[in-house]
């Protein structure tokens, strides 16, 4: 579970990265939702995984308690 949230942050990121290095340091990735000419949201693809992954990972953290991410000796 935790690979599948790390795999968001990072894909993301990458996505970013890579746009920002082909596209003049702008951002192309946008999806625009409405409905006719109203326009309810208007976001960017690779942040939307990047925030949904460390949900994920905050919410696996959270139910595990901690358990199995820090091994202390």
């Amino acid at each position: 579970m935790y690979i599948v949230a790390l795999s968001l942050v990072v894909g993301g990121g990458i996505g970013n990265l890579i746009d920002r290095i082909f596209n003049q340091c702008r951002v192309f990735d946008f999806m625009n939702l409405g409905i006719g000419s109203l326009r309810t949201g208007i976001f960017n693809v690779a942040d939307v995984a990047i925030t949904f992954g460390v949900i994920w990972f905050l919410f696996i953290l959270v139910k595990s308690g901690g358990k199995g991410l820090l091994r202390q000796s």
